[in-house]
């Protein structure tokens, strides 16, 4: 089953890269194949003897994008214009194929991220401000962040990483505040993300990559929004959402699914409803609260049924969870 799954998964590759490049090829407007000593051959020659040298491609949108070759691989840099301009959007530096070097420019001219592959699972990144200057110096092996330094637009270093710890700070290219980052490891352990006003936007906390601890988000004006418990990167222990500032709902998790009891709250402090959960599913009494009078539903695994018959179904639920474990003793 799995091998047929992994040959439907190829073929849909193959067939959105052929789509991918019939695309591209419907927006050619004109195509130069140059060989390296200066003189132009046609297409089917270039493919057919895979001569160095260089493809010059120009798109309907207006965009140029230059490419050097060698053995029929791109080897060499290779450029990508902004459309209608001549100025580079995006600069890649290929060996046999194999892409080395990145770099992003704005509309101006000015770099704006560059990568650079040191080896197969090593590779510097680099962003700056849109005045040239470098917002960030750091190395990683695969997603694992080693090294890094974090400067202030007057290029002065604010935050460190050294061996896998320390602190990162990210900014915008106009200098704006995003994040604050716990490093361990060379994982994230804490993030705190900010709004443009630099308002708190929320703070998370993390184990081996995912989701682990107390989560809080925060409404630009600095009021909660939601606060949350996360085991393992699932939704486990007590969740509480506000609006306004106020309390309006209290639901229980356990292992990423509603589980216990959902109260939701007038003013954040008279009950209106209380809502039972299994297994993510209502399941026992859903309470609704309307002055001083009240009305109870009955739900049975996701299901709204009759008191009695959901009695019955309690009952019997009770007896087969007795005999069960007599009847794993006879086997």
């Amino acid at each position: 089953m799995k091998m047929k799954v992994y040959c439907i998964l190829g073929a849909l590759t193959i067939i959105a890269s052929g789509c991918k490049n019939k695309n591209q090829d419907n927006d050619v407007i004109s195509q130069q194949h140059i060989h390296k000593y200066g003189y132009t051959v046609s297409k089917d020659e270039w493919n057919a003897k895979r001569y160095p040298g260089q493809v010059i491609t120009t798109l309907r949108t207006g965009v140029t994008i230059t490419s050097n070759y060698e053995n029929g691989l791109l080897h060499g840099a290779t450029t990508r214009t902004y459309p209608h301009s001549q100025i580079v959007e995006s600069y890649s530096l290929y060996n046999q194929g194999n892409v080395v070097k990145e770099i992003l420019y704005d509309a101006k001219g000015m770099p704006v991220r560059e990568r650079i592959q040191l080896s197969p699972a090593r590779y510097a990144l680099t962003l700056w401000y849109t005045d040239g200057t470098p917002r960030s110096v750091e190395e990683y092996a695969n997603a694992e962040l080693l090294e890094g330094q974090y400067f202030t637009m007057k290029n002065e270093l604010e935050a460190h990483v050294e061996k896998g710890n320390g602190k990162k700070i990210s900014r915008d290219e106009n200098g704006v505040l995003l994040a604050i980052e716990e490093i361990s490891q060379g994982a994230t352990s804490k993030r705190e993300t900010f709004f443009a006003n630099g308002a708190p936007e929320s703070i998370v906390h993390f184990a081996k990559g995912k989701l682990h601890g107390e989560k809080r988000t925060y409404l630009s004006t600095g009021e909660p929004l939601s606060i949350e418990e996360w085991v393992n990167g699932k939704r486990h222990g007590k969740s509480i959402d506000y609006k306004n500032g106020v309390k309006i709902s209290e639901t229980s998790y356990l292992d990423g699914m509603k589980n216990g009891i959902e109260t939701h709250y007038l003013d954040g402090e008279v009950i209106s409803q209380q809502i039972h959960w299994e297994n993510d599913k209502m399941h026992g009494p859903a309470t609704y609260f309307v002055g001083k009078t009240s009305k109870i539903e009955y739900y049975y695994n996701g299901k709204v049924v009759e008191k009695k018959i959901y009695d019955n179904q309690i009952r019997l639920d009770e007896m087969i969870s007795q005999i069960s474990p007599e009847l794993r003793g006879v086997q």
